[in-house]
């Protein structure tokens, strides 16, 4: 009971690619990626082609800086109250034009959830644009949006009362993690790079600690490389607890058997870029390996429960890599008993 969703429909824009100025790793990387993933995966089932209104992003986003993208896309002049929202960083520019592969995106992981409020389905790996740095009015890191939040509202809505969002990523998840804070039917637990140079600039390493998590709810597990040491840490201005690349597995799972209770459906953001050879030398180090048994741990958990398990594509900058890891934990997902 296992399926995937990948349609190029995730991937649609409201006007030609080639007309879109786009920066960095954004949407043209993330279309390729899903294009290498969609031709290696033809084995597993596939969920059919789901499209949502746009307006199912309210769940999560404000109605003006859903306004805003609109405006944007459609090229209008922005109102008082969409200027005085937070600005969008640089790595979203032209993704206002990607809002149709983002209602496809959200589609996808509703019918998972659809079918495994049916008992039909206990497995899935979906594409969507990614979103784990989207806020409610804002977005950074080439998140302009947030699905997985959106679709952890939706999934409530059908019954799915506690819900876990796993983020192993190599950035902190602060989008998702500011989304649900004090929110006590949600629970994120987030491994990432603890003194990382673009969310220092994009956002506020602080909301990655240990002590924030703590404050609103949630499970941060920061991670350091060998190189820093606690007078950095102190110099930076960060609290909490930090730690070390070979204790990240045995953190994780200990995470994981501390939950505040027993989940009614699991959520992973899979970022490969915390692979060794894309951003995570030297801080995670993790291999193909790593990721299955990261998704093992997941797994065994939700069989425990038992409780089903969507998965949903996150970062990563080295294609080869990020195709090789994604396919790894794929692979896990899809037969691991």
């Amino acid at each position: 009971m296992f399926a995937t969703y990948f349609h190029p429909h995730t991937c649609q824009t409201s006007k030609a690619i080639n007309l879109i100025s786009f920066v960095g790793y954004s949407f043209p990387h993330y279309n390729h990626i899903r294009q290498e993933i969609a031709k290696k995966i033809t084995i597993y089932p596939s969920l059919p082609v789901k499209k949502v209104k746009y307006s199912e992003y309210l769940r999560v986003h404000s109605h003006e800086y859903l306004q805003k993208l609109v405006f944007k896309a459609l090229g209008k002049e922005l109102n008082e109250s969409m200027r005085s929202l937070p600005p969008l960083s640089i790595e979203c520019e032209g993704l206002e034009y990607c809002l149709p592969g983002y209602v496809y995106g959200l589609g996808g992981i509703f019918a998972a959830i659809d079918e495994m409020k049916k008992v039909s389905l206990e497995r899935a790996y979906c594409f969507s644009l990614v979103g784990h740095h989207a806020h409610k009015d804002w977005g950074h890191g080439y998140c302009l949006l947030n699905p997985l939040a959106a679709a952890t509202k939706y999934a409530q809505s059908q019954g799915f009362h506690k819900i876990l969002i796993i983020d192993w990523d190599i950035h902190h998840g602060d989008g998702t993690q500011s989304i649900f804070s004090y929110d006590h039917s949600v629970y994120c637990i987030s491994i990432h790079s603890a003194v990382d140079i673009y969310m220092a600039k994009a956002s506020d390493l602080n909301y990655g600690t240990t002590t924030m998590a703590e404050k609103v709810g949630h499970c941060n597990i920061p991670l350091i490389s060998e190189s820093i040491t606690p007078d950095i840490i102190t110099q930076i201005g960060l609290d909490g607890k930090f730690y070390r690349g070979h204790e990240s597995l045995s953190k994780f799972r200990n995470a994981l058997e501390n939950l505040p209770w027993h989940p009614d459906l699991i959520f992973i953001f899979s970022g490969y870029d915390s692979h060794r050879d894309d951003c995570g030398k030297g801080i995670t180090n993790w291999t193909n390996r790593d990721f299955q048994e990261l998704t093992k741990y997941v797994l065994d958990l939700a069989k425990k429960i038992p409780c089903p398990v969507i998965s949903t594509h996150g970062g990563g900058y080295q294609t080869p890599v990020t195709i090789s890891a994604a396919l790894s934990h794929i692979e896990i997902l899809a037969n691991y008993k």
